[in-house]
């Protein structure tokens, strides 16, 4: 493991740095970045604790957010190629048809690959596995991501299907 820093109480977040207790009446102060002071800066939020390790600094922040009022609801039901949102006034499908071609093309490459070298080749797949995996995930990213906020511009609350137990029907 290595060695790390965890605090919950006694810091402060001034003057654009990290000012950490270190002793009596002794404190050390860690520079931020510019953008880190200008998010920190924002109204109702709050440092609850931070992780420092060697190289990196992870502030844990917590953000009041306003209740809204929904005027209706949504439901999603996710298939293999589509997305489907809606209520009984608009129903909006989204196509993920492309992440299917994405994992199959992705497959077809790697199973084209005639290495003998197992080290190689694994790392060739995984560099392609995880090409595969930002892809697909950028393309259900840009889909939530017009959801939610026609949800939050038509003050709606999204419903998502329980599929708990799915496998026993």
């Amino acid at each position: 493991m290595h060695p790390q820093i965890t605090a919950f109480r006694g810091f402060k977040v001034e003057g654009g740095a990290l000012r950490v207790p270190v002793g009596r009446r002794r404190f050390e102060r860690i520079p931020l970045t510019t953008h880190t002071v200008s998010i920190l800066s924002l109204p109702k939020l709050v440092v609850r604790s931070f992780t420092m390790t060697q190289t990196t600094l992870s502030l844990c922040i917590v953000k009041d957010a306003t209740e809204i009022d929904c005027a209706e609801a949504i439901g999603v039901d996710r298939n293999l190629r589509n997305l489907t949102v809606g209520n009984e006034n608009r129903v909006v499908r989204y196509n993920l048809s492309n992440s299917v071609r994405i994992a199959e093309t992705t497959a077809e490459v790697v199973g084209s690959f005639k290495r003998n070298d197992s080290r190689i080749r694994k790392r060739i797949t995984s560099k392609y596995g995880l090409r595969r995996r930002d892809r697909i995930q950028h393309l259900l990213h840009n889909a939530r991501k017009k959801i939610v906020d026609g949800a939050y511009k038509d003050k709606q609350a999204i419903i998502l299907e329980n599929i708990e137990g799915i496998g026993r029907l």
